[in-house]
């Protein structure tokens, strides 16, 4: 399986002057608006079987997504998303296994590690850089905490019988 997340929503490219500047160095400045075929829903996150190359489940909300995914062996995935909440769905069916709100917006990909036979998920939190400043206009119901300050926040799953 394939875990895509993505964001649906279009982007304007627009030249810099001379001598101006673009966002990093593409020469360019860029605006996000929402899809003309769109339903309002830009968070997107899916999962492909490789050897089909079919479409197995789609999950979509309002929110967009902010990283990558983590795919677990115990069978999860953890995608991150532009709003306070990480979810885990069962990698198989896009059933959300388990949901928890968290103090601020992840904005890196989980990962996971185990210690003495107890697994964990860790992931970094904190509204701030580009994310912060794009999706707002888009979603302005969405209420994050402001950005400028990140935490490390660590979850023990329980043990599976």
């Amino acid at each position: 399986m394939l875990y895509v997340p993505l964001v649906e929503s279009c982007m304007d490219l627009i030249p810099v002057a001379p001598g101006g500047r673009g966002g990093l160095t593409s020469g360019v400045r860029f605006t996000i608006r929402p899809r003309l075929d769109g339903d309002g829903n830009y968070g997107h996150f899916s999962a492909v079987n490789l050897e089909t190359r079919k479409i197995v489940w789609t999950s979509r909300q309002r929110a967009p997504q902010t990283s990558g995914a983590l795919a677990t062996a115990g069978g999860s995935c953890l995608p991150a998303r532009w709003t306070a909440f990480i979810k885990a769905y069962d990698d198989s069916t896009g059933k959300v296994l388990w949901q928890t709100r968290l103090n601020d917006v992840p904005n890196s990909c989980a990962i996971s590690y185990s210690v003495n036979g107890k697994q964990y998920i860790a992931v970094t939190v904190g509204n701030g850089g580009a994310q912060a400043a794009t999706w707002p206009p888009l979603v302005p119901e969405i209420q994050n905490p402001p950005g400028g300050a990140a935490a490390d926040l660590v979850f023990e799953l329980p043990n599976k019988n």
